[in-house]
Order: structure tokens, then sequence, then C-alpha cells
């Protein structure tokens, strides 16, 4: 019975995954039709294929078939040797986007021909969300990829670059030979137009907003981690079984550092900020230690960072520089965690990474802007107002920070132990208050 009920749930599964791939491709397939009927181009992975339909007036579906195995057969070029025999499998997703694609044509043919170019811009901007979800959708299950992924996948493990940055070269790549390939049989841009680039510059960025919201939900119903979840996942659980952890999170000019130092003297045990931990995140993710000094804990405006950074959206592979970052603090301050000599840890949203251990002891330290500005003011001999702005500054992207990675207000008083108002004690008296807390909780 037991057995039986496994295999239940496995095709189970396996059924919901599929049915999330294949709806995902279907309405991608909507997208390109409406983006074809608009006459004002499609996106760049499509666009060769709808210059070869315009060309010949063979189907759509049969020409981006026919497209998306040319484009496996530019990845064994690239990889060669490295070419895997299930990457083969490529052809089966082209199959069936193309019966989609062709299918799509057929339901969507009863829309008039749009003769305006308002009416043009409006099925344009119909199609790019329609693309956005079903991308979203069908890379969620993580089956099978489309060559349009595939070959951006193949030219970043042959250059070993960033997957964003060879989708960029391979659009381009994409959208110059569909340019040449019109202007030689029509003398003119057929097929490839300004909905192109407009396609390539918002697709990507929409499906990232979209992400914010759907994909907890749907990675749940298929039952996959994000590519986050997963690099953070590589690191050993905290298995460490003595050794009080101590995180402190804290507003600027509050002085966390000292109140930290002094605490970590006090205890007797490791402490580590940036001066120790930078080096340690450099070695773990790659990046230099001058970029994480620059972007540790400091995230611009939403809305700029999913711009910036969906390219990387498109695919399941490789991850943007802050979000490798925050998967390597999490490795990092798993490691030390596991240690059984216990630390002091400032920043790192560690209060939230590391959470679940019963060792740990949360505390955030704050105080008043205007004593957090005097007392920046007189450590940096800055002027009161350019501390203030600094404040400002860097705890708005802090918050940032917090809420993109731990979905978290920052600061919120519900996930800490204590709470200390630097301002009303001392660093001395600060110190003794959060050693007696940890006495009450029978952790000194």
């Amino acid at each position: 019975m037991t057995e039986r009920a496994s295999t239940g749930s496995f095709l189970l599964l396996w059924l919901k995954r599929l049915l999330v791939y294949f709806l995902g491709l279907f309405i991608m397939a909507l997208g390109v039709v409406f983006s074809v009927k608009s006459a004002l181009g499609v996106s760049p992975v499509t666009s060769l294929a709808n210059v070869t339909h315009q060309i010949t007036g063979i189907a759509l579906g049969v020409c981006t078939t026919g497209t998306y195995c040319f484009y496996i057969l530019v990845e064994l070029l690239i990889l060669r040797r490295d070419f895997k025999p299930a990457m083969l499998l490529q052809i089966l997703a082209s199959f069936f986007f193309g019966l989609l694609v062709t299918a799509a044509t057929g339901l969507l043919s009863f829309l008039p021909v749009p003769q305006s170019y308002p009416l043009r811009l409006l099925y344009l901007f119909i199609s790019i969300p329609l693309v956005s979800f079903g991308v979203m959708l069908y890379l969620a299950p993580a089956i099978l990829p489309t060559p349009g992924e595939g070959l951006s996948l193949a030219l970043s493990g042959k250059l070993g670059k960033p997957v964003a940055t060879c989708k960029l070269i391979t659009d381009c790549c994409m959208v110059g030979l569909s340019t040449l390939t019109s202007l030689l049989f029509f003398h003119a841009l057929v097929g490839v137009r300004e909905g192109t680039v407009i396609s390539a510059l918002t697709v990507g960025f929409l499906m990232k907003r979209m992400m914010r919201y759907c994909q907890a939900p749907l990675l749940r119903f298929v039952e996959r981690e994000t590519k986050l979840e997963r690099a953070i996942g590589a690191a050993a659980p905290v298995s460490g079984k003595g050794g009080l952890i101590l995180t402190i999170s804290r507003e600027t000019g509050s002085d966390g550092y000292g109140v930290a130092e002094a605490l970590a003297q006090a205890l007797g045990i490791p402490f580590y900020d940036d001066e120790q931990l930078i080096p340690l995140e450099a070695e773990e993710s790659g990046l230099s230690q001058d970029f994480i000094r620059a972007h540790e804990q400091a995230m611009g405006q939403s809305l700029w960072y999913d711009f910036l950074t969906s390219g990387y959206a498109m695919y399941n592979e490789d991850l943007p520089p802050l979000e490798k970052l925050f998967a390597a603090q999490c490795r990092v301050l798993r490691r030390l965690a596991a240690r059984d000599e216990g630390c002091v840890i400032v920043g790192r949203c560690a209060d939230y990474i590391l959470y679940g251990e019963p060792r740990s002891f949360r505390v955030f330290l704050h105080a008043r802007p205007q004593w957090r500005a005097q007392q920046l003011a007189q450590r940096r001999s800055i002027s009161p107002e350019q501390a203030a702005r600094e404040l400002e500054r860097t705890d708005a992207a802090r918050a940032r920070y917090y809420q993109n990675f731990t979905g978290r207000k920052w600061g919120d008083t519900r996930w800490f132990h204590l709470t200390v108002d630097t301002e009303a004690f001392t660093k001395e008296q600060c110190v003794s208050l959060i050693l007696e807390g940890l006495k009450l909780r029978g952790e000194a």
C-alpha cells in the first residue's frame, strides 16, 4: 500500500509539472502569435522564425521548430565535445512549441489584422505579458529548456561568462541575423522592428516583477526550489552542539560594531564583521572584495534592480551578483555557526539566516535618527546634515536588501529576542543588558 501510494504521489507530481510546463509553452505561443499579428516585430529568440515565415509563407509553427533546431546545431558547434546527448532532447521542446504555436495561430485566427499603429501597439503590449508569464511557468518545473535558453547556456559554459551576458550576445546575434535576412529579401525591415527591441527590454523585466508575487506559490505547486534556495542549500546544515550564536542587527550610527565587539570580548568568542567576513564571502562567491564592500547589504530601487538583472530571470541557471553574494553569505554564516566555539555576527541578515538555530540570540540596536547622525558626524568628521543624509541612504538600502532576500521588514522587533536603545544607555550598559538577557534565557 505504501509503495502504491508513493508511486501515485510521484505520478501526480509529474502530472502537475508537465501541466505547468506545457501551459507555459502554450501561453508563450499565444504571446508570439499576438506579436506576429502586430507586425511590429517579435522577441529576439523568435525573430528569425518570424522572418522565415514572412519570406516563405510556411506556417509559423513549422518555422519556429526549424529555427529552434538550427539553434541546437549552433549549440553543437559551440560546445563540440562538451555537447551532451541529453541536449538533443531540446528537439522535443522545439517540436512541442512549434505545435503549440500552430494551435495558437488557429485559436487566434478570428482576430482582425490591425491596420492602425495604435492597434498594432495594443497587440504588441498584449504579447509581452503573455510571453513573460509563459516563460515563468515553463521554467518553474525545470523539465526541458528550449533551444533559445540552451544556446545562451552553451555560450555561457564555453566562455565562462554570466548567462545574462551571453543572453545579450545571443539576442544581438539573432536580431542581427534576422535583420540581415529581412533586408536581403525585402529590402526593408519585415518581421523584426521596434517591437523586437521593446520585447527584448521588457519581457525579462516584467517576468521578474511577476516572480515577486507568483513564484513562491508556483514553485510550491510543482515542488521545486528557487535558484537562490538551491545555491544556499549547498551549505552544510548548522550542526554544532554548543556555543552561542549572537547576531547583532543595527541601525546606522547606533554603535553596533562597538557593542558587538565588546560582547565578543566579554563572552570570549570570535567576532565577525566586514573585516573578517568579506574575504570569506569573496572566496565563497568568486566575487571581488571591492564588489562586496560596495554592494553588501545595499540594494537600489527594486524596479531599477529588476530591470538590470532581468536577463537572469529567463534561465534556471546562474544568479545575479547580489543573489550570488547572499547565497555565499548564507553558506559562510552556516559554517561559522556550525562550530562549537560560538560567535558574534554583525549584520549580514544573520538574524534571518540563522533564525531556526536554537543556539542563536538575536539583538537589534536602534536610536533616534538625530542622535545617530550626531554620532556619525563625530566619528567621520562630517556635518550633521551630511551624516543625516548618509543615515537615511544607508538604512534605506539595508531595508531594501533585507526585504528582498528575507521577505521581512527590516527592524521588525517581532523577529528579535531583545532590542536596545543605544542612546538611552552607554556602550557598557548595553553590553550588560544583553548579557543579562542571555543569562535569563540560559545562554550565558
